[in-house]
């Protein structure tokens, strides 16, 4: 069932999705005083048309210019989310996701007010690092958002932590059985230490023999050079830094470099 519901949010059972990143927003410390919101819009509506043009299945709203992370962020960053979101979306004519930052309450109210089909985020889990410490309670996030009618979200979640370390020392596979028995995620979403770092094929490939009837979305580390091994493997991708300008995680999306993507997945999927 759950294998059948992630082809159905996709169309298809591989997806290759792209991410649409939003420029440092107001309040946070890499913000542009001198970027609007039209600005914005217009960045963000670029990268969306090459998305499109290319052939990605779907597409996920990203604000990772907002380092350093929060995991609770602040009403000005939600309505700044949903503003610039909200426009771009009006334009997609693929499914669309969205994650803010490490903050899944926030995540789930930006989903619900722009119609997103799913989102990637934490639910479950205590971890340390780069950014401080974060306590995922599953029970709050999944009661949120049974009480703002957002049932219909598909949720995408982690298990491993973003630079840091996680205080739950078994086994990532250990925690997913659990959560597969007790979460009502749509999937596992797997990355590397860090943006525009992959996992290992023999970790992805352990995740995957152990469920086999769950979607495990590669979350980070694609590129034209692996994306065959990994896609054998994972059942979707999400893209981001290897697709920018000079493969930086902050420029717009290239093109080129989004075609020669869109052209070595779909080997790897024939």
């Amino acid at each position: 069932m759950m294998m059948e519901q992630h082809e159905n949010v996709f169309g298809t059972k591989k997806p290759l999705i792209g991410c649409l990143h939003m420029a440092a927003l107001p309040g946070s410390y890499y913000a542009d005083p001198t970027m609007t919101y039209r600005d914005q819009i217009r960045r963000l509506k670029e990268d969306a048309k090459i998305l499109m043009g290319e052939g990605f299945d779907a597409c996920v709203f990203a604000n990772e210019g907002d380092r350093p992370y929060l995991s609770q962020v602040g009403p000005e960053t939600v309505a700044s989310y949903v503003r610039i979101a909200a426009e771009v979306a009006a334009d997609l004519t693929i499914p669309y996701g969205c994650g803010v930052l490490i903050d899944p309450i926030a995540t789930l109210a930006v989903a619900k007010a722009i119609d997103a089909k799913f989102v990637r985020t934490y639910v479950t889990g205590t971890y340390n690092g780069l950014f401080g410490w974060q306590t995922f309670n599953p029970g709050e996030i999944f009661r949120y958002q049974k009480q703002i009618g957002a049932e219909n979200v598909r949720v995408y979640t982690y298990f491993e932590p973003h630079a840091g370390t996680g205080m739950d020392t078994r086994p990532v596979e250990n925690q997913i059985d659990g959560a597969l028995l007790n979460l009502p995620i749509a999937g596992v979403l797997m990355g590397g230490p860090r943006a525009g770092l992959p996992p290992q094929a023999t970790a992805l490939g352990r995740v995957k023999e152990r469920f086999p009837q769950t979607p495990l979305i590669l979350g980070s580390g694609g590129r034209v050079d692996n994306i065959k091994e990994l896609l054998t493997i994972a059942d979707g991708v999400i893209i981001g830094t290897s697709i920018k300008k000079e493969g930086i995680l902050w420029n717009q999306i290239d093109p080129q470099r989004a075609a020669a993507f869109v052209k070595a997945a779909r080997e790897a999927k024939s």
